[in-house]
């Protein structure tokens, strides 16, 4: 992506904020403040079916204020049953009203895909219309915390390509805006674009006085137990980024984020537990202990981690059962490679009942999915037997549809089987490898 196009980007959203003076307003008129002072009263001592209701009827007479709080005691199940689809509801008025807050929430709904389809493209074009009044002069008299997130949120999806083609460097003028602001999120993003040199020149000197500035920033917030300040502390101490490394301090920290229920503090506990790093012993059930955290709070890579912790017996008893409901909540979530290892659970029998026709039906979904190993494992099952008639031809299909996806085992069964077969066989065998990959690409 050019610089050009990166601040052509930018450049469109500035120029939108300062020339039609249009920016959405936060605000309440006198009058809505009186209508709304019952809703509010009621919310501050708790009694949210009162506030529900008073909310409500000035929703409905179209007060985005009102509208948001409404889908936030929806959301929170505050008052009434949590229902995600009546907050989106609410959340969609007020954010159409431009009340930016709800622009912000239902853009974060729409990034995780709760109330409404998942869609990054719609939840970054929310997330720059509620920067768009992170700009203006009302907002800057009366920020709020943590200020300019919408800035931080359009920048990750820019950043990521998320729903979008990756721009970083439209990523970074969005970054530069929080960060200037002194968001320690966009700060610490910004540094991590000036190490790697992604979207800005490379420039260690700006990446270590954001790093600087960030951790300064999150200094304050973790010492009053905010989960993602201690977490992303924890995370700069664990690694020494912009601050000297202190291992100790670092866990503290992240022990504390974990407490807190964040994911991924929860995560990078384990993997270090379970891994043995940066000079930690490796500890199986503490690794364990934090997988299952980190799969509570819906951390999807944990789901893979603990089931193969499940599979083997480390730091937990062996239990098969577990292991496959974890592989197959990790499937679910979209880790390819737990459709493999699924299969090798039928497919050894040691924590499951064997069953070679059902580790088939794993590898071959692992396949579709673009697993080189789960298809190497069905060319396998095919050659030997194993769940199915031996079929050498369609053994040979599958070992080359496993090269193709990557499995460097696979060439030489390929040479060897294709040795063994006639040249007709052969040529069927490399057709259908084509037709599969044909029929199976991934987007």
């Amino acid at each position: 992506m050019s610089m050009r196009r990166g601040s052509f980007v930018v450049a469109l959203l500035v120029l939108s904020a300062a020339l039609c003076g249009c920016a959405p307003s936060a605000g309440l008129s006198t009058g809505q403040r009186m209508m709304l002072q019952p809703a509010r009263d009621a919310e501050a001592r708790g009694d949210f079916e009162k506030a529900i209701r008073e909310y409500e009827r000035a929703a409905r007479g179209g007060v985005p204020y009102a509208q948001y709080r409404l889908a936030r005691l929806y959301e929170q199940g505050s008052g009434t049953a949590k229902n995600d689809e009546e907050a989106a509801r609410w959340y969609r008025a007020a954010a159409d009203g431009g009340y930016p807050a709800a622009q912000i929430a239902f853009a974060k709904m729409h990034e995780q895909g709760r109330g409404v389809p998942q869609d990054h493209a719609a939840a970054l074009a929310l997330y720059l219309e509620a920067a768009e009044y992170e700009r203006s002069r009302e907002y800057r008299l009366a920020p709020t915390s943590p200020v300019a997130v919408a800035h931080v949120r359009a920048g990750q999806i820019l950043e990521q390509g998320r729903g979008t083609e990756a721009d970083p460097v439209a990523a970074a003028r969005l970054y530069e805006y929080a960060a200037e602001a002194g968001n320690p999120d966009a700060q610490f993003a910004l540094a991590e674009l000036y190490a790697k040199g992604n979207g800005v020149p490379a420039d260690p000197g700006a990446a270590g006085r954001w790093y600087l500035a960030a951790a300064a920033n999150y200094d304050g917030p973790a010492a009053g137990g905010d989960a993602n300040a201690e977490n992303r502390l924890g995370q700069m101490y664990l690694d020494g980024r912009g601050v000297a490394k202190d291992v100790r301090r670092g866990i503290s920290l992240l022990e504390r984020a974990a407490e807190h229920g964040h994911g991924s503090a929860q995560a990078r506990l384990a993997r270090l537990y379970e891994q043995g790093e940066a000079g930690v012993a490796a500890d199986p059930a503490r690794a364990a202990h934090y997988y299952e955290m980190a799969a509570g709070s819906g951390y999807t890579s944990a789901f893979y981690r603990l089931a193969g912790l499940y599979a083997s017996g480390q730091g937990v008893p062996a239990d098969g059962r577990r292991a496959a409901e974890l592989y197959e909540q990790a499937a679910d979530a979209g880790e390819k490679r737990a459709y493999g290892k699924l299969g090798e659970l039928y497919a050894e029998g040691k924590a499951v009942p064997q069953d070679h026709a059902q580790a088939l039906e794993w590898f071959a979904e692992g396949a579709r999915r673009g697993d080189g190993r789960a298809a190497f494992k069905v060319a396998e099952a095919f050659e030997r037997g194993l769940g199915i008639t031996p079929a050498p031809t369609e053994a040979l299909a599958w070992y080359k549809v496993a090269q193709e996806l990557g499995e460097q085992r696979a060439a030489d069964r390929v040479e060897r089987l294709a040795g063994q077969l006639g040249q007709t066989e052969t040529e069927r065998a490399m057709a259908a490898a084509e037709a599969w990959q044909r029929d199976n690409a991934q987007p």
